[in-house]
């Protein structure tokens, strides 16, 4: 499972320690400081408040789900989740495993005036996946499993991917058949293919095969 603090997974929890020379070099532009005090998960689950969120069926509310998803990658998230200074929490959290679902979750939130967060690798810079405080309910619709390779015409070598694929998964499935995407930016393990269209992902890595909106069949 993806570390609810930091990039990784909670089986490989690495750390990567400062050496000497670098914190001396860091304290002589930035002068001293003073780490961040460290929540630990269960006191990061105990600030989360009551759902305001209408019941349905594939709308999840629990505390550690809603809080696992109320934030992304960036350096700001990793400073909110490490110390627990939260701004707002997603009401509920959606993980659908079809389009028709999706549609389902759209068509309720329309009707019940609901605020709805697309969520798909996490790996956000930007903080677009952050719910803010409002007088609506706000939930959160993760693409996290709808990450198969839905189809692959070996003709047109078209290939259709659920939204929440990421990016070790695309190569994985795509090579069990003898093709790669090699569309690889910098976060390529952590970020989906969903999250890639909605972006206009680029990144160094891709150079030899393009940005992603090359990789697109053009519809006529």
């Amino acid at each position: 499972m993806k570390r609810w603090n930091g990039w990784g997974d909670e089986k490989n929890n690495l750390s990567f320690d400062l050496t000497k020379t670098s914190q001396a070099y860091i304290e002589n532009i930035l002068g001293e400081s003073k780490p961040l005090p460290e929540i630990s998960l269960a006191e990061a689950i105990a600030k989360v408040p009551q759902s305001r969120a209408p019941e349905h069926q594939l709308i999840q509310t629990g505390a550690e789900i809603r809080l696992r998803y109320c934030r992304g990658q960036s350096i700001p998230d990793w400073l909110a989740t490490h110390s627990g200074n939260f701004d707002a929490f997603p009401d509920g959290v959606a993980l659908p495993t079809t389009t028709a679902e999706v549609q389902t979750l759209l068509q309720f939130a329309k009707q019940e005036n609901l605020i709805v967060i697309p969520y798909g690798g996490g790996t956000s810079v930007c903080g677009h996946i952050n719910p803010e405080k409002s007088e609506r309910p706000v939930i959160t619709i993760a693409l996290t499993k709808m990450n198969k390779l839905i189809a692959l015409d070996k003709d047109s070598q078209i290939a259709t991917f659920g939204a929440g694929t990421l990016g070790p998964e695309v190569e994985k499935q795509l090579a069990e058949h003898g093709y790669t995407l090699g569309h690889f930016p910098q976060s390529w393990e952590l970020s989906t293919i969903g999250g890639w269209v909605a972006s206009r992902s680029s990144g160094q890595q891709s150079l030899r095969y393009g940005r992603i909106e090359k990789m697109f069949p053009e519809v006529i």
